[in-house]
C-alpha cells in the first residue's frame, strides 16, 4: 500500500487526543445481542500511509453504524497517538466527526498484543451474532516486517504473533472470528492461511500489492447495513467484487478464502514436497524452472501455487507420477479453499487465490519459524530445490 494526499483539517481529532494524554470516555453500555456485525477495523496509520488512512476513515463515516451493523476502529496517525471510535454517518469531507470511545495516547499498533486488546473492548462492548476484523495497513506476506507496520514507535506484526493475537481474540469473542480482513499487500498465501485457520471462518486479502486506498469501504458498508442479516461469505463476496471492480487499470487480486478447508489443502501440499524431494527421475533444475514460470506477484518469491501445480501436472518433463498426482490433489483441494477470487491485469490475471512461497532469491529463514513449515515438508522441498540453483 502507497501514500497519497494529506487531509489537514483531519488533524485536529488527534491533536485534542494528544493534548487530553490518552484519557479515557467510558463506552456506552453493551450493546443487546440482536446487533447482527461488529465490525473492527486496526486502522494504523502512524506510517507513510497516513493520508490514505484519513481518506479510509471518511469513506466509513459517508455509511456509519446503525443499530444492526456497529463499526468501531482503532485509529493510529503520526499525531497524538491513537484512539478508538464508533464511526458514525456525517456529510463532511476530510474531517472526522465519529465519537471517540476512548484515548489511547501513543501506542504501538505494531504490537500483536494491542490488536488483541482492541478485539477485547470490542467483544466487551459491541457483542453481535457475527464479527468482523480487518487489519490495515503494509503487508509483506511473511517477510521482513510481515502486517501493520508503526512508524513511532516502530515496531510490526510478525505471522506468528498474529495467529497468537488472534487465538486470544477468539477466546474474548467466545467463537472464532467470521470474516478476517487484511487490507495489505501479499497477505493471501497458504502459509499465511494456515496460520490463521483456527481462529477465523473467512479470510479476505490480496495475492499482490495493493494501492494506498485499499478497499472501497463505502460499498462494502452501505451494502452491509443495507443487508445486515448476510453471512460471512457473502461479505467476502462483495469484498472482492467491489475492490476489483473500483480499480478499473492495473493489475489487482482479492481471494475469499475457507479457512476451514486449509487443513486439507497443507496435508496435499505436504504429499506433493515429500513426492518432489524422494523424485530421483525429474532433475531438480525442472522444478526449479517450473517455478520461475508460474504466476508470480510483487514479491518475486511468492508464486501462485494454482499455477505452480497446473505446471507440475502438465509438463513432460516431470517424470514421477507420484508428482503429478499429488499436484492434482493440490488443485482439488485448492478449489475448495477459494469462495471467490478475481483477478485483473495482463500479469496476474491467471491467478488462483492462494500464493505460496517458491523462491527464486535466496532461502528466507524467517520461513521456518511458521506453523506450516513445521506442519509439512516445504521448507525442506525448497531449502533441497534451491541447492541446484546457478
Amino acid at each position: 500500500m502507497k501514500g497519497r494526499k494529506l487531509f489537514w483539517v483531519a488533524f485536529i481529532p488527534f491533536l485534542l487526543a494528544g493534548c487530553l494524554g490518552g484519557g479515557v470516555i467510558p463506552p456506552p453500555p453493551p450493546v443487546g445481542e440482536d446487533t447482527d456485525w461488529t465490525v473492527m477495523i486496526f486502522l494504523n496509520g502512524d506510517n507513510d500511509l497516513h493520508n490514505d488512512a484519513w481518506q479510509d476513515f471518511n469513506s466509513l463515516e459517508k455509511v456509519g453504524s446503525t443499530d444492526r451493523v456497529r463499526v468501531v476502529v482503532q485509529f493510529d496517525s503520526p499525531w497524538g497517538g491513537a484512539a478508538r471510535y464508533l464511526v458514525k454517518k456525517d456529510a463532511l469531507p476530510n474531517l472526522i466527526t465519529s465519537p471517540v470511545l476512548q484515548y489511547l495516547g501513543e501506542v504501538n499498533m505494531g504490537d500483536a498484543s494491542e490488536l488483541a486488546d482492541f478485539v477485547r473492548f470490542c467483544a466487551e462492548n459491541y457483542p453481535a451474532r457475527k464479527y468482523a476484523l480487518i487489519i490495515w495497513n503494509h503487508g509483506t506476506g511473511f517477510k521482513s516486517k510481515d502486517i501493520s507496520f508503526d512508524f513511532s514507535p516502530e515496531g510490526a506484526i510478525t505471522i506468528p504473533e498474529l495467529g497468537t493475537a488472534l487465538s486470544l481474540s477468539t477466546m474474548y469473542l467466545g467463537k472464532k472470528i467470521d470474516f478476517l480482513g487484511m487490507d495489505a499487500c501479499l497477505m493471501a498465501m497458504v502459509e499465511i492461511a494456515y496460520e490463521v485457520k483456527d481462529h477465523a471462518r473467512v479470510l479476505v486479502t490480496s495475492q499482490e500489492l495493493v494501492p494506498g486506498e485499499g478497499w472501497d469501504y463505502e460499498t462494502i458498508l452501505r451494502v452491509l447495513v443495507s443487508h445486515p442479516l448476510m453471512g460471512e461469505r457473502d461479505l467476502a463476496r462483495i469484498v472482492v467484487d467491489s475492490y476489483i471492480d473500483y480499480y478499473r487499470w492495473g493489475s489487482f487480486t482479492q481471494s475469499a478464502i475457507d479457512l476451514k478447508e486449509i487443513f486439507s489443502l497443507g496435508r496435499v501440499v505436504d504429499e506433493l514436497a515429500q513426492n518432489i524431494l524422494n523424485d530421483s527421475l525429474t532433475p531438480s533444475w525442472v522444478y526449479l524452472s517450473l517455478g520461475d514460470s508460474a504466476v508470480y506477484f510483487g514479491d518475486v518469491d511468492y508464486v501462485d501455487l494454482g499455477s505452480l501445480v497446473d505446471l507440475l501436472s502438465r509438463d513432460s518433463r516431470v517424470k514421477s507420477k507420484e508428482v503429478k498426482e499429488s499436484a492434482r490433489a493440490v488443485q482439488e483441494a485448492l478449489n475448495k479453499c477459494i469462495i471467490h477470487e478475481r483477478a485483473s491485469g495482463e500479469m496476474t490475471g491467471n491467478a488462483r487465490g492462494l500464493s505460496i512461497y517458491f523462491p527464486y532469491l535466496p532461502y528466507n529463514h524467517k520461513y521456518d519459524d511458521l506453523a506450516f513449515s513445521r506442519d509439512t515438508y516445504w521448507n525442506e522441498m525448497i531449502k533441497y530445490l534451491l541447492q541446484w540453483r546457478k
